[in-house]
């Protein structure tokens, strides 16, 4: 078992992580492709591989949510404004059509909100040499 420490690869991958929701995705797939690299090498022990196999889980768990909340949001508000204009124009369709983005900023900003927790949850158990275990709670 590797020292706390050494763990260095691990925490890189965090960091990169952790950035995601502020780079546009560059930083954690360079991270997620760091940790495939790594796992691919084997070399760094059971703790740090279960953290890149939770940081993988938990990038590609994010991204799937958030993709699809960008197209349930652009479609609904396409939707909704397309009936306003085409169909039935009325004032309460277009205040819905523009709170729609809001509603979802608002559930993106819930969601990073639970990323940057579960991230560092990630941190304080590697911070103890203990290995990964996947959060309670909402899978998002």
């Amino acid at each position: 078992m590797r020292p706390a420490s050494q763990n260095n690869s691990v925490w890189f991958v965090y960091i990169a992580s952790l950035l995601t929701p502020f780079t546009c995705l560059l930083s954690g797939v360079i991270g997620i492709i760091y940790a495939g690299y790594r796992l691919d090498k084997n070399e760094d022990g059971d703790v740090a591989n279960s953290h890149y196999y939770g940081l993988i889980r938990t990038f590609f768990l994010f991204l799937t949510f958030f993709v699809v909340l960008i197209v349930s949001v652009a479609t609904t508000n396409g939707l909704i404004m397309g009936v306003h204009r085409y169909w039935y124009a009325h004032s309460w369709l277009t205040t819905v059509g523009s709170l729609i983005p809001y509603l979802g900023a608002l559930i993106a900003l819930f969601a990073i909100t639970i990323w940057v927790v579960r991230m560092f949850q990630g941190m304080q158990q590697l911070k103890s040499n203990i290995p990964h275990k996947p959060s309670k709670g909402p899978n998002l």
